[in-house]
């Protein structure tokens, strides 16, 4: 029975407290369940909140877990890599689905000692649009875009979290796409500029690149996230979804920031979504994510990083 274990498990903390805690009976529990909360309490416990402890202690990340984090990225990356080439050469004969294309990013993450996927964020025109369909059977057609967040567990346990859009075929995109595709590399690029150790939280959402008055309704959730095991505190808001007295902490070195931009109309038929990871350093930021952005959507011919 689950009450048996959580009184077992209490003893046994109270046990420690008595022998290394000098007998501090305030005890800060990580999303405790329901279950478990009577038995502390009944061995004199004073049980408090410990979500915010406990996600501002991950949030600096040690010299071992940036060597993690690096290795993380690398066989992302790779595993993107081989997806891109099977989405590029199984598409224009329309034998290729989205659950196919998605399923390699999965086979080449076990494949490097990752572990799994959170979400199934792949999708091809016109699905992309609204942001947060998953991918489905549907097959793909050649000249049509695609979009995708990793949303990855990798080697080591490692979150990278990363997003690209991809043209897919032998014809131009249309110039609304290659606007969108620049506008978002824009907005990405011009963020990360305001990156370094002891910047506000708050000053990065005031001060931040400004999507255009047609992609506000359908923007993403938040401009940057923190990121480690997984998706990670601080989120850095929007101006208009800023609440006061939440965002009043300073980046640090050794934080690891994902930065994002959704571009998206409202009723289009398309979303541009752009994802890089990113360390804070002493002396600034390091883009960990090295892989480039679609040339052809970029209004050129070439790969970008």
């Amino acid at each position: 029975m689950a009450h048996l274990a959580a009184e077992k498990f209490s003893q046994e903390v109270l046990d420690l407290v008595r022998e290394h805690g000098r007998d501090n009976m305030r005890l800060a529990v990580h999303k405790v369940m329901l279950v478990g909360l009577p038995a502390p309490e009944s061995l004199g416990f004073e049980v408090m909140e410990g979500d915010e402890l406990t996600v501002k202690a991950f949030v600096i990340k040690g010299t071992d877990e940036i060597k993690a984090m690096r290795c993380a990225s690398h066989a992302c990356e790779t595993a993107v890599r081989a997806m891109e080439d099977a989405a590029r050469s199984g598409v224009p004969s329309g034998q290729m689905s989205e659950d196919d294309i998605w399923a390699v990013l999965h086979a080449e993450n076990i494949q490097r000692c990752g572990e799994w996927i959170e979400t199934r964020l792949l999708a091809f025109r016109p699905r992309i649009s609204p942001w947060f369909q998953e991918c489905g059977p549907r097959l793909v057609q050649n000249n049509e875009i695609v979009s995708f967040d990793t949303d990855l567990i990798g080697s080591y346990g490692i979150c990278v979290d990363i997003s690209r859009s991809w043209w897919i075929g032998d014809q131009a995109p249309p110039p609304d796409m290659i606007s969108a595709m620049q506008h978002a590399h824009e907005h990405i690029h011009t963020n990360m500029q305001m990156l370094a150790p002891d910047v506000s939280m708050r000053s990065l959402s005031e001060n931040g690149h400004r999507l255009q008055d047609h992609y506000q309704m359908q923007k993403y959730g938040c401009m940057m996230h923190g990121v480690g095991l997984c998706d990670e505190w601080p989120l850095i808001a929007y101006p208009d979804r800023l609440v006061d007295g939440a965002f009043e902490y300073e980046l640090e070195a050794g934080m690891v920031l994902c930065v994002e931009a959704l571009v998206s109309s409202e009723g289009g038929d398309f979303s541009i979504k752009l994802e890089d990871q990113v360390l804070i350093t002493e002396d600034g930021f390091e883009k960990l994510t090295t892989y480039e952005f679609d040339g052809v959507l970029m209004g050129g011919d070439a790969l970008l990083q």
